[in-house]
């Protein structure tokens, strides 16, 4: 049995102490899907923290019947929603350049990669919430098509259809910001 899966069996037992080993574990890339979501970088320290908050608070409904992270992300995409849904400003922050490591380039190489990084984000940001969310889960988070289907309660070749949507859409934005493929 996975790790994370047997340590939030102790959680639902009541071993709270548990949590924090997988809070150590998750914090990191639950805060990257949430940045990479377009949140500015306090909001997604919130947003973890409210994820984990939910997580002790739902503890009973936790089955097992899949894998921890595809549980855990569920949680967080409903966490993320229900602040939007609450929040009269939408208006969706992204202040990811800020926290970005550049290793040494020279500065055209830099430039270049910040540029691109730039158009990349725009693109990521003008896409449906359903689109971007399963972008990030698929390709940043890494949660394999399975784990993501289970999250949303959908067959794998229809997530599989909709990843292609996703990524088409995606390049199509991509392509109309910089200009490419025009006569």
């Amino acid at each position: 049995m996975n790790d994370e899966i047997e340590l939030m069996f102790r959680v639902k037992e009541g071993q709270l102490d548990k949590l924090a080993l997988l809070y150590e574990g998750n914090k990191v890339s639950l805060y990257n899907f949430f940045l990479r979501s377009g949140n500015s970088p306090a909001l997604s320290e919130d947003l973890v923290q409210e994820t984990f908050m939910k997580v002790l608070a739902y503890r009973s409904g936790f089955q097992g019947s899949s894998t921890f992270k595809s549980w855990l992300y569920g949680i967080a995409r409903n966490t993320q929603a229900d602040y939007y849904r609450k929040s009269s400003n939408k208006k969706i922050h992204n202040d990811i350049d800020d926290h970005e490591q550049v290793e040494e380039q020279t500065l055209g190489e830099q430039f270049e990669q910040v540029e691109q990084h730039k158009l990349f984000e725009a693109s990521l940001n003008k896409l449906p919430p359903e689109h971007r969310d399963l972008i990030v889960l698929s390709r940043f988070q890494q949660l394999n098509y399975q784990e993501i289907a289970d999250m949303l309660d959908c067959n794998l070749n229809t997530l599989k259809a909709r990843i292609r949507k996703a990524i088409s859409t995606l390049q199509q934005c991509y392509t109309s910001l910089t200009g490419e493929g025009r006569s």
